[in-house]
C-alpha cells in the first residue's frame, strides 16, 4: 500500500526489535514476546525469522491483545498484520487497545542446540495521509467478470488500499464487506443504474431502495433516502455518451465522478463543467473510479486512483475524507502525484484570507512528473503553467488571495491512451 506523506510530517511509527533464544527444553511450549501498544494505534505489523534451512526447526506464529488471542498462522507465514478494519487472513481486525500485547511463538520443533528467533514489530499510529483506492468497480455480483477475491487481489497487486463495491442495483456483494479479516479495505456500495443515469451510494450495506426512477423528483427521492441512511452519493460519468446523467445537477449529491476509467473526452467534458461550477461559487467534490468490469487493454483497477486524505484506513475515515473534498486523482496508483497546499492547507479544505498581506503562499510537492505539464487553476481560469523537467519538483510562489479557490492539474502525452491525458487532478483549496 502506498501512502503519500508531506515532507514536513513525521512518520508516526513505533519500531520494536527482539531476539529470542529458544532452548530444546522449551519445545512444545508457547512463548510470549510482550510489547506495549500506545493509544491511537491503527496497525500492528509483525515479522519473524529463524534458521529453517535443515527443516529441523519449526516455530509457529500468533498474536494476542490485552483481551484475547487475535490470530494464529502457525508456520504458514513469516509476517502478519492487524488493523482497524483490515488484517492478514487468520487474524482479526478491530479496535487496537492500548496496553500489553504479545507475539506468540509456538516452539513446535527445536533442535538440540536451540534456535534464535528475530522478531520485528512495527506499530503505526493514526495520522493524516493520502490513501489510494478505487471508488467504482464491479464484480460477478452484477455484470463484472471476476469474484470479489479476484478483484481484491488485483487492487492489492497495484498498490491500492481500498475498493468500493459498486455493483449495479444490488447490495448482495456488500456482505463481503462484513468480513474484516481481508487485507484490502472493502467499502460497501451500490450503483443506482437506470436508463437516465447512474449514481453510486457508498458506505452503507443497503442504501438503495429502488433504482426504477423516471423523473428528477424520483431520482432526488432515492438519492436523499440513501444519504439519510448515511451513504455518500456520487453522480457517475455524467457526460458519458452511452449513459449520461439526465436528471440534472440540482438533485442531492455529495460528489461528482469527473474521471471515469482511462482519460477520454467524456472526462474532459466533466472537468470543464466542474471548473465552470467552481467558478460560479459551487463547492463540488470531484472523484474518479475505474468502472472496471473485466479484462480490457486500458481499463484497470486504480485507473484512475482516488487518493483520499484520512487519519485511518477505515470506511468511515475514507468517506469523511471524500465529503471534505480531501481527494487527489491520479492516472494510476504510481503516476504523477501533486501534494498541493495553500498556506499549509490541503486540497478540499479552506484557508482564511489575510487582509493585511494580500497574498497566499502555494507549495506543491510533485512526484513522478517528468515531462508533465503542470497547471494552476482558479475561478479566473488558467493562472500559471510549468513543465516538469525532473521526476520530483517543488513549486513555491505567492498568489493573489482575491480568488475563490486554487486547484492543480498535470497532463502528459501518452501514446497508448491518446494524445494528451490527465495524470493528476487535485480538488481545490478554497479561500474565505
Amino acid at each position: 500500500m502506498q501512502a503519500h506523506m508531506n515532507k514536513t510530517e513525521p512518520l508516526p511509527v513505533v519500531t520494536i526489535g527482539r531476539q529470542v533464544n529458544i532452548s530444546p527444553e522449551e519445545e512444545k511450549t508457547y512463548l510470549e514476546v510482550r510489547f506495549h501498544v500506545p493509544a491511537d494505534a491503527e496497525r500492528i505489523h509483525v515479522a519473524y525469522q529463524y534458521d529453517r534451512a535443515d527443516g529441523k526447526t519449526v516455530i509457529d506464529l500468533g498474536l494476542r491483545s490485552p483481551e484475547r488471542i487475535v490470530g494464529w498462522s502457525g508456520g504458514a507465514r513469516t509476517e502478519m498484520f492487524v488493523g482497524l478494519e483490515t488484517a492478514t487472513p487468520g487474524y482479526a481486525s478491530g479496535d487496537i487497545a492500548s496496553g500489553e500485547w504479545a507475539v506468540l511463538l509456538g516452539a513446535y520443533k527445536v533442535p538440540d542446540e536451540g534456535t534464535e528467533v528475530s522478531v520485528s514489530i512495527e506499530i503505526q499510529l493514526k495520522h493524516k495521509r493520502w490513501i489510494p483506492g478505487d471508488l467504482h468497480a464491479h464484480t460477478y455480483y452484477s455484470d463484472g467478470k471476476h469474484s470479489v477475491g479476484e478483484v481484491s487481489r488485483s487492487c492489492l497487486d497495484k498498490g491500492l488500499a481500498f475498493l468500493a463495491m459498486t455493483d449495479h442495483n444490488t447490495f448482495s456483494q456488500n456482505r463481503n464487506t462484513l468480513v474484516k479479516t481481508e487485507e484490502l479495505l472493502l467499502i460497501p456500495g451500490v450503483e443506482m443504474t437506470n436508463y437516465k443515469g447512474h449514481a453510486n451510494l457508498l458506505g452503507r450495506l443497503d442504501a438503495l431502495e429502488d433504482f426504477r426512477v423516471y423523473t428528477v423528483e424520483q431520482a432526488s427521492e432515492q438519492l436523499a433516502k440513501g444519504r439519510e441512511k448515511g451513504a455518500l452519493a456520487v453522480l457517475n460519468h455524467p457526460f458519458c455518451p452511452d449513459c449520461p446523467w439526465e436528471f440534472g445537477f440540482d438533485v442531492p449529491f455529495d460528489a461528482i465522478e469527473v474521471w471515469n476509467g482511462p482519460w477520454r473526452e467524456l472526462n474532459e467534458t466533466a472537468v470543464s463543467w466542474w471548473q465552470e461550477r467552481l467558478a460560479e461559487g459551487r463547492r463540488i467534490v470531484a472523484v474518479g473510479g475505474s468502472d472496471f468490469h473485466g479484462p480490457h487493454p486500458w481499463v484497470q483497477h486504480g485507473r484512475p486512483t482516488a487518493h483520499v486524505r484520512s487519519e485511518s484506513l477505515t470506511a468511515a475515515g475514507i468517506l469523511e475524507g471524500i465529503r471534505r473534498g480531501n481527494v487527489v486523482l491520479t492516472l494510476d496508483p504510481d503516476s504523477t502525484f501533486i501534494d498541493f497546499q495553500i498556506n499549509g492547507t490541503y486540497a478540499g479544505d479552506q484557508v482564511q484570507r489575510n487582509s493585511e498581506r494580500g497574498t497566499v503562499v502555494m507549495e506543491a510537492v510533485i512526484r513522478r512528473a517528468q515531462g508533465d505539464q503542470i497547471s494552476l487553476w482558479s475561478d479566473r481560469g488558467l493562472e500559471r503553467q510549468w513543465t516538469a523537467a525532473n521526476d520530483e519538483l517543488t513549486l513555491t510562489c505567492e498568489l493573489p488571495q482575491d480568488r475563490l479557490f486554487y486547484r492543480m492539474e498535470a497532463r502528459r502525452d501518452i501514446g497508448e491512451l491518446g494524445a494528451q491525458v490527465m495524470t493528476c487532478l487535485t480538488n481545490p483549496v478554497y479561500l474565505r
